[in-house]
């Protein structure tokens, strides 16, 4: 096993670039990840283990991400909890936005949470080889995934 440092926002592209994406309004696929393509069994296995880490992280910080939104954000009558990007809007005859000041709170907790993002932590793995992956063909981009790859001479 070997550690490679991450910044928290990757653990989020690692884990798209592994389990791939789903649109969360259809349901559909809108990219598979590299668990999907065919794969030796015991690269599979370091591959799923790899991916449980990512997912912790990524739910670790949508738990600050919550807590977050708690701190800046207002209450609504169903006890909903958000922060408008914009105040003071004024809404056509149609009832459409068409002006607006930038809410400080949404750009205090966009500033916070970017910063947060920007935070490195180390993750261990399986030490992956660029030659445990000769076999696979995928038309992903697995830019985050290939910080973790080493190539060979």
């Amino acid at each position: 096993m070997v550690k490679s440092t991450l910044k928290l926002y990757e653990f989020y592209n690692l884990e798209a670039e592994l389990n791939g994406v789903i649109d969360q309004k259809n349901g559909q696929q809108i990219s598979t990840g590299l668990l999907l393509e065919r794969l030796k069994v015991n690269l599979k296995y370091w591959l799923q283990d790899l991916s449980k880490k990512a997912t912790t992280e990524k739910e670790a910080c949508e738990a600050i991400k919550k807590d977050l939104i708690k701190k800046y954000g207002e209450q609504d009558d169903q006890g909903n909890v958000s922060i408008p990007q914009f105040i003071n809007v004024v809404n056509d005859a149609d009832g459409k936005p068409v002006s607006g000041d930038i809410n400080p709170k949404f750009l205090e907790f966009q500033n916070e949470w970017n910063a947060f993002l920007n935070e490195e932590k180390e993750i261990e793995h399986k030490d992956f080889k660029l030659s445990d992956f000769e076999d696979v063909k995928s038309d992903n981009a697995l830019t985050t995934f290939f910080k973790l790859v080493k190539a060979e001479d």
